[in-house]
């Protein structure tokens, strides 16, 4: 192997090491009514991030806001996030456990722009105003806390 070739292994390999290992994504949203059980149990609201893989702006913020959220054990114990692809037709079942896609359901709720964040009580209700854009990036993550801590209002209040 000439030393070009094992540099420039070494250089690749030393970048996969760094980005972290692979399984380091969002959830994809299989089925929404589950999860919301599971949620409610648990007495923490839903993230849902409707993303498109063609976003800039997306992967900004499923990299430096959503996963990192995601993987702090402060708020991994306050909330779940998963993921919807607005452009992609892939199968869901809805709150109520209705079949449908991924794109309908973005649809359903008026989700035109990405990304869009928006947080869930149990029963499938947003608790807060949406999330549009990647807005002002110094208080993105501000924004994010706020809509989950409204989750957790509006659960806390449904167990009284």
């Amino acid at each position: 192997m000439s030393i070009f070739k094992f540099r420039l292994s070494w250089i690749l390999t030393c970048a996969l090491l760094a980005a972290g290992p692979a399984s380091a994504q969002l959830q994809e949203a299989d089925d929404l009514a589950r999860l919301s059980a599971e949620t409610r149990a648990r007495g923490i609201p839903v993230l849902v991030a409707f993303m498109q893989e063609s976003c800039p702006y997306c992967a900004v913020a499923r990299r430096d806001y959503l996963l990192p959220l995601q993987n702090d054990p402060l708020w991994r114990e306050r909330v779940r996030i998963v993921e919807i692809h607005t452009d992609r037709s892939i199968a869901l079942r809805d709150f109520a456990g209705k079949p449908t896609t991924h794109r309908a359901f973005a649809r359903s709720l008026g989700v035109r722009r990405v990304p869009t964040l928006i947080v869930f009580d149990g029963e499938g209700k947003p608790v807060a105003q949406p999330i549009t854009g990647l807005l002002i990036e110094d208080f993105y993550r501000l924004y994010i806390e706020q809509a989950i801590e409204a989750g957790l209002v509006r659960m806390r209040a449904a167990v009284r």
